[in-house]
């Protein structure tokens, strides 16, 4: 594709971010609205009382309401909207299973597709065609022909942290600039493959089960993915950025990699095992560490 052919597909996927942001917000006056609530989410609300009205009637009117039992803190207790975007949800309520034959849920939200990659390609319940090559954006793909996919798409009342799917260890990481298409599946198109053309945060992870990997896709509104896991990490805006970890850095099941601010989406990839089971299907609700895959190698 030559230089005035990649300006004018930028351009034309510009237009799309924006088409798609102005129609779930109803309108620009909405959309203007909403990305300066974006802007502001990180100042601290100075009251409790004021905290507990905007809270909920954010999380009520515009996005479901939340289940204030899951919370670590009392509503309340959360300065900013960008403190309650990415809380955390008490361990208790999300045990963690000691099986070593299975990958578990990276995250909460909901099973928008799941199933077997053929070769290098994985089809979405949307019709829209991937490979793992363009996925992983860099990353050595070829341990993940024919292997199996989940891709889990976060609302913005799900808890919005990313954990281990297996005990392993963090062998790569790799951060893809992009764009902010809506990853809401609705608003999918085959004109433009959402999980390639948005910013993602890609982890590579080695585990007793074999290597798997988390693609973790922002979507609108959604402009910054943190990693706990490795604080130093800054990525740049224009380029691709790749760190490799020597040695690797241990995780244990269960253990916090990732934050999105936001909702969006995050696509766990695994190798090629002789037996698959599959414990979850599409459009179903999940919670971070629920079984999603028993392997056998």
């Amino acid at each position: 594709m030559d230089g005035a052919m990649v300006h004018q597909s930028a351009w034309k996927t510009r237009i799309e971010q924006y088409r798609q942001a102005s129609a779930i917000h109803g309108g620009l006056f909405n959309l203007g609205m909403a990305a300066l609530a974006i802007r502001l989410s990180r100042l601290n609300i100075p009251s409790k009382r004021l905290r507990l009205r905007l809270y909920r009637t954010i999380y009520g009117k515009k996005y479901a309401a939340l289940n204030e039992d899951e919370l670590e803190q009392p509503l309340w207790a959360y300065p900013s909207f960008n403190a309650l975007f990415t809380r955390g949800v008490r361990p208790e309520l999300r045990p963690i299973p000691q099986s070593a034959d299975q990958l578990f849920c990276p995250c909460d939200g909901k099973i928008q597709d799941i199933g077997q990659i053929k070769e290098d390609k994985l089809l979405t319940v949307k019709g829209i065609p991937y490979t793992v090559s363009s996925l992983l954006a860099g990353m050595e793909s070829r341990p993940f022909h024919n292997g199996h996919f989940a891709i889990v798409f976060l609302s913005p009342s799900d808890c919005h942290r990313i954990f281990s799917p297996q005990d392993g260890t963090i062998e790569e990481i790799i951060h893809v600039p992009g764009y902010r298409l809506l990853v809401h599946p609705p608003y999918q198109r085959k004109e433009f493959p959402v999980f390639t053309l948005n910013e993602r945060v890609i982890l590579r992870l080695k585990t007793p089960l074999g290597n798997c990997a988390l693609v973790l896709v922002a979507g609108w509104g959604v402009g910054n993915i943190t990693l706990p896991l490795d604080r130093a990490f800054r990525p740049r805006s224009r380029r691709i950025s790749q760190k490799a970890y020597h040695p690797p850095l241990d995780v244990r099941r269960g253990a916090w990699l990732a934050t999105f601010e936001l909702g969006s989406t995050a696509i766990l990839i695994t190798e090629s095992a002789e037996q698959v089971v599959t414990h979850v299907g599409p459009e179903e609700p999940v919670k971070y560490g629920q079984p999603v895959f028993s392997l056998r190698r």
